[in-house]
């Protein structure tokens, strides 16, 4: 069953803009794990992606997060059943969301009817979110929502909290003592400092002409949603643990496995191929002609991976890929083809085929996508022509340190003839637009953002943030 997906790998790599690293992993049952690794850590620098380069699966922590809490249900130690209001008897939410209500299951299989856009942000690319401040944001940055499931980061978020708040011990560490360490996946961490350079791997952005290699993140944003880095060995053990090969999955108990896996809520991710209907405490559970899958996948600027595990044929497929170059269209067909593959349904090489060949127009429509929505955005009026030059007092009237209750301090200085500005683990390039208004740029392809900077009251407004000197 390799060798489709072996040439698929070598088909995608031949692709300019596809990647700079790609991982495929398959196990199936006893047989050893066939794992191939092609590419670089990093497109600036030399050097050998193998099975123990660890690749940045975002997402997928849920899957990892699901199995903690099913394993601290199991011993008692953190009922499911437990409510926000057992955590933090004093929370108040806005109406009619009620923390009586809300229980720690609801939160891990999106059931909390919740949504925020601000704790996205902050835990994702400004700093760490300590779970003495959830409180807070739970109460004046967080809205309700319709009930039932809508995937979100938000609710393992808000476990992660919660069970730091009530155990004293932070989720890294008890994730640590009570999955990875009995499963040994040693390659597992949700930890980028631990690791060392020629062995992490950086995520890309495609240009149309060359990478933009985007740094890992700092150990700070590494959040219960999205905060572990893995290697290809690893993920072979963490398949086979969660599909009962070999004996790894004998060292936690068995109805933790059970109940991560068990479908609680009611998705609707669906192609008209694939219907992923069912959602557990961090697997959606899938249908593709007749047969059943677990899926999971993962996305960040730079980076996309997928785990698929086909339970009835004792097999699991993990891609891990350092860019998001057309990656999820793609990522999704190796999918379908892989459970095809797997129970022996005709046509999938066949797929697989037409996946690949649609692959290079859907890497250069990608990044003509991407420069189309710079322009387009650069054109907009809000902008003002880009006409300004702000002389030296007013480029020292807007450098400096600013600070905002949430994101904490922004600081700024002068570079060349715009300013770049830090706050957390953000930097952002401030370029001149019109007087009193900046392009606030990352290091992702995406257009900028507008920052307002009032010389005479001595405040910065971005993302509807004000920052005060």
């Amino acid at each position: 069953m390799s060798a489709p997906f072996r040439d698929a790998l070598d088909t995608a790599m031949r692709v300019p803009g596809a990647a700079p690293a790609m991982a495929a992993v398959i196990v199936q049952g006893d047989a050893a794990p066939w794992i191939e690794v092609r590419g670089q850590p990093r497109s600036d620098r030399a050097g050998k992606a193998d099975a123990d380069t660890r690749f940045y699966i975002a997402s997928q922590t849920k899957s990892f997060m699901g199995l903690l809490a099913a394993v601290l249900d199991a011993r008692g130690e953190f009922p499911l059943d437990t409510s926000l209001a057992d955590v933090w008897p004093a929370l108040r939410l806005p109406a009619p969301a009620d923390p009586r209500r809300i229980t720690m299951a609801d939160l891990l299989s999106h059931q909390e009817g919740l949504t925020t856009d601000t704790l996205n942000v902050l835990t994702a690319h400004v700093r760490d979110v300590p779970a003495a401040e959830y409180p807070v944001l739970l109460t004046t940055q967080v809205k309700p929502r319709a009930s039932g499931f809508r995937y979100a980061n938000i609710g393992d978020l808000i476990y992660g909290a919660a069970l730091e708040a009530r155990t004293g011990r932070h989720w890294r560490q008890w994730l640590d003592a009570e999955v990875l360490r009995p499963l040994a996946l040693d390659g597992v961490s949700s930890r980028t400092s631990t690791v060392p350079d020629a062995k992490l791997s950086w995520n890309h952005q495609w240009d149309g002409r060359q990478w933009r290699a985007l740094r890992p993140k700092p150990d700070a944003l590494m959040h219960a949603a999205g905060g572990l880095i893995a290697s290809p060995n690893a993920m072979a053990r963490w398949m086979q643990a969660n599909l009962g090969i070999g004996q790894a999955r004998n060292a936690l108990p068995a109805a933790a496995w059970l109940r991560s896996q068990q479908p609680i809520a009611q998705s609707k991710l669906a192609d008209g191929e694939i219907d992923c209907n069912g959602y557990s405490l961090g697997w959606y559970s899938c249908s593709y002609r007749g047969q059943q899958a677990l899926m999971h996948p993962g996305s960040y600027d730079g980076a996309v991976s997928v785990t698929v595990l086909v339970p009835s044929a004792r097999a699991g497929l993990s891609l891990m890929v350092s860019s998001d170059s057309a990656m999820e269209g793609l990522q999704l067909e190796l999918m379908k083809a892989f459970i095809g593959l797997a129970t022996g349904q005709p046509g999938e090489t066949e797929r697989l085929g037409k996946a690949l060949a649609a692959y290079p127009a859907n890497v250069a429509a990608k990044a003509d996508k991407r420069r189309a929505a710079i322009e387009r955005d650069r054109a907009d009026a809000k902008w003002g022509g880009w006409g300004w030059r702000p002389d030296a007092a007013a480029m020292r009237a807007c450098s400096g340190r600013f600070a905002n209750p949430l994101y904490g301090e922004l600081r700024v200085k002068q570079e060349g003839i715009g300013l770049v500005a830090q706050v957390g683990a953000l930097r952002l390039s401030l370029e001149p637009a019109q007087p009193g208004l900046f392009a606030a740029s990352t290091a992702s392809l995406d257009p900028p953002e507008p920052l307002r900077c009032d010389a005479e009251t001595g405040r910065m407004t971005w993302r509807d943030q004000v920052f005060s000197r």
